[in-house]
């Protein structure tokens, strides 16, 4: 009786070890998915706050975008992403991070638009290097780093000089952050953009029509402004 009574209790205590196993389990699956969740929101949360580098000037106009999908058709380095016409997007506003300029609106619908980036190589931004105020053209070539053309023969660049926008053609506001000089071969420039572009979940798209038409007016020389 006493081995039938230790048996039975054996039988019943491995029976409970199974249950609190089963339980055990389940509730680390639900822990490993709350922590994907927490650092999904975590890494939402650190590109979301790059915004707050941007300094916000009341002539633009900004729509907060999440990037959908990878590029399709004819053009190797463009995103599509969730914002249109709906939200105020327009063909040719900038498409920005809080690192930089990634590209502009190629092509907008109802509530989505197509963003061509600036590797791509149909992409070319009038560009300055930042300490040699020597201009450039910023252009694509489907690869990770854009070269920089149309420099003068007597061009002073250096690596790590900075590239930002120059304003010229009216197409960006003169200032937005590009990237950096990073490769010198011979007469080929390379730069390596400030975007992490393998890394792109949110942008902003930015109107900076009110800005550009403001520093296209002619300065009023009785007001004492320039």
């Amino acid at each position: 009786a006493a081995k039938v009574n230790a048996i039975v209790d054996d039988m019943r205590h491995l029976t409970e070890l199974r249950s609190e196993n089963q339980r055990l389990h389940l509730q680390n699956d639900q822990l490993l998915q709350w922590q994907e969740a927490a650092r999904k929101l975590s890494a939402e949360n650190a590109t979301l706050r790059n915004f707050f580098n941007i300094v916000p000037d009341s002539r633009v106009q900004f729509a907060s975008a999440r990037v959908i999908s990878d590029s399709v058709g004819v053009f190797a380095r463009s995103v599509l992403i969730k914002a249109g016409e709906r939200h105020g997007v327009t063909t040719g506003q900038a498409v920005i991070t809080g690192q930089g300029l990634a590209g502009r609106v190629i092509s907008v619908g109802d509530s989505s638009a197509r963003a061509l980036l600036i590797t791509d190589l149909n992409s070319r931004i009038p560009a300055i290097i930042e300490e040699s105020r020597e201009r450039a053209i910023v252009a694509g070539d489907n690869s990770g780093q854009p070269r920089l053309t149309f420099i003068g023969r007597d061009k002073q660049v250096e690596l790590g000089n900075r590239v930002i926008t120059s304003g010229h053609g009216g197409a960006f506001p003169p200032g937005l952050p590009v990237g950096v000089v990073s490769e010198i071969v011979g007469d080929i420039i390379r730069i390596q953009p400030f975007v992490r572009f393998d890394q792109l979940e949110f942008v902003q798209v930015a109107d900076f029509s009110g800005v550009i038409q403001a520093q296209d007016m002619p300065s009023d020389p009785d007001s004492g402004i320039p």
